[in-house]
């Protein structure tokens, strides 16, 4: 019954997507964030949606008048050259027949990012962007944080299986990520029953976080926590809050989950935490042997390449490179980290611009909040990434390329903001026009 519900809704928006590519976005958004082939049990089980959908939504694109080419800004020639990068260094790749998968997820995320930056060229493109993607983990948020209350927190919480959140700590992460965007969209609705709403998906996924017992997302949610209060005045508030949340967390989780959180202070004697640097130590090996190009995608996994870059305390046998600054290093050299970490860089700039742009100007206070709220979720991500082989997960990649669709609206959204947030090249230029519009 899953299967054919499923399988008329995808039917039902095909009209839809031919007569407008955003509608092909946002399923295309929602399928590869939500997974909803990995939540049936029959014919559809497994099968790649994203393909027929990208496929119409290209289509659509390509009859309808939207604009044809992809905005040109730092944010897409960052990714754009880290994409032709990856290329490289996959047909340069130790095993080019494993590297190859991981090559094809990468680029095909990849494509989804340059859509949204493409597509999402209005206030309402983006909150429907938003919405579909806080409403796909939102799901798996509700599922989880009630799986948490119905056993007390005795087990731990995973994603859906076969997907870049299935593993426990990534789901956790991928939600702290989120909680920010779930805050904005909550504050910024008009709706009461919205309002609730996104309260309500807020707390559950507060639960899943706690649930999944992933130590690396409790010090990414303390760093998103510490830049919500600095980058809203709320402090204060906040700290009312954390203190509540602490009093209650003895009464909804087990004592398990506490001699877990505990071993973040005895980090150094933790197996796991060894195996993570042993893993950091093979990245940087392969690299450093191999330093255009690195190893090729998820090189470090293989086994034959840890006995090949072996050194004192690096892997014995293959294993995930467990954060994504060694993940992106050993997978395309320092190259392509630099290239990542200039797209990320690119993506901090556009929330900076949006903020001075947007200063003193209250029509525009709902792209300052949510350029606030995107700089929390891009700190999650630093933080929380500093642990886990994450660097390609759509869901932060696609929220940068929010930053890109929002710089570019609030650029086009009045003279005033065009002047503010423009490249200091142009903005003597953009001064003088409108000057002369004036007069």
């Amino acid at each position: 019954m899953r299967d054919l519900i499923l399988l008329a809704a995808l039917i039902g928006i095909i009209p839809m997507i031919l007569r407008a590519p955003i509608v092909g976005l946002v399923a295309w958004l929602w399928i590869a964030m939500m997974n909803p082939q990995r939540e049936v049990y029959g014919f559809l089980m497994g099968f790649p949606l994203n393909f027929p959908i990208a496929v119409l939504t290209g289509l659509a694109w390509i009859i309808s008048k939207e604009r044809k080419l992809v905005p040109l800004n730092p944010f897409t020639v960052f990714i754009g050259l880290f994409a032709l990068w990856a290329c490289l260094a996959t047909y340069l790749a130790l095993d080019r027949t494993y590297s190859l998968t991981i090559w094809s997820r990468a680029i095909k995320t990849i494509v989804l990012v340059l859509a949204v930056a493409t597509l999402a060229n209005t206030k309402a493109r983006i909150q429907a962007v938003l919405w579909i993607c806080v409403a796909s983990l939102g799901y798996y948020a509700v599922k989880g944080g009630g799986h948490m209350l119905l056993t007390g927190g005795g087990q731990r919480v995973y994603g859906p299986d076969d997907t870049m959140i299935a593993d426990n700590n990534s789901l956790a992460l991928a939600l702290v990520i989120a909680l920010p965007l779930m805050n904005y969209l909550q504050a910024t609705s008009r709706s009461p029953l919205a309002r609730l709403t996104g309260l309500t998906v807020l707390g559950f996924s507060l639960l899943t976080i706690i649930g999944t017992y992933s130590r690396g997302a409790l010090l990414a949610l303390g760093a998103a926590a510490v830049a919500y209060a600095l980058r809203t005045r709320a402090a204060a508030k906040f700290v009312v809050v954390g203190v509540v949340m602490a009093a209650a967390l003895p009464s909804v989780v087990p004592s398990s989950w506490f001699e877990r959180m505990s071993t973040i202070q005895t980090y150094s004697e933790d197996a796991s935490f060894e195996g993570r640097v042993a893993a950091w130590v093979t990245s940087v090996n392969i690299a450093t042997a191999r330093p255009l190009t690195g190893g090729g995608f998820s090189a470090v996994e293989l086994d034959p390449v840890a006995r090949q870059f072996q050194s004192p305390g690096s892997l014995r046998a293959g294993r995930a490179a467990h954060s994504i600054y060694f993940q992106v290093l050993g997978d395309t050299g320092f190259v392509g980290l630099a290239l990542y970490l200039l797209m990320i860089a690119a993506a901090a700039l556009n929330t900076i611009l949006v903020l001075a742009a947007t200063r003193d100007r209250p029509d525009l206070g709902w792209a300052n909040l949510l350029a606030r709220m995107l700089q929390v979720s891009i700190v999650a991500m630093l933080v929380g990434g500093a642990a886990l082989s994450m660097a390609y997960y759509d869901g932060f990649l696609v929220l940068l390329a929010i930053t890109a669709s929002l710089h570019r609206v609030v650029r086009g959204s009045a003279p005033q903001a065009a002047t503010a947030v423009a490249t200091p090249w142009k903005r003597s230029t953009a001064a003088l026009a409108l000057r002369a519009e004036q007069k």
